[in-house]
């Protein structure tokens, strides 16, 4: 059986864990309430305290997206199956998960250091 551990599901969880870790860092200079949403104009428009669980769920999506693309990856894994084996198509379940998972690593980074 073939490890599931590979270098793709290693990055996409640093990547994941990345906003969690600006958050500490940031968190006693943040102001004591940060804006949750943004209109059209970019201005914020509702504000929630700074330990509210909201601000934990934008930091967390990145990880809740790592986990889903981590179940996701045996059903990939099967749709990319080539007869003649080919690296790059047993690589793409791996990269997809990076790739979303940078994906949302990014907008909750966005988000903090917007606050």
């Amino acid at each position: 059986m073939r490890s599931r551990v590979n270098i793709y599901n290693v990055l996409s969880l640093l990547f994941s864990v990345l906003p969690f870790i600006i958050y500490l860092f940031m968190y006693p200079r943040m102001p004591r309430n940060v804006g949750i949403h943004y209109n059209f104009n970019d201005v914020a428009d509702r504000f929630v305290d700074k330990s509210s669980p909201e601000v934990w769920l934008l930091c967390g999506i990145s990880l809740i997206s790592f986990i889903i693309m981590l179940m996701l990856q045996p059903y990939l894994s099967r749709q990319f199956k080539s007869e003649e084996g080919s690296v790059i198509m047993e690589c793409l379940p791996g990269l997809f998960t990076l790739l979303i998972t940078l994906v949302f690593s990014i907008i909750g980074i966005c988000f903090l250091l917007k606050a």
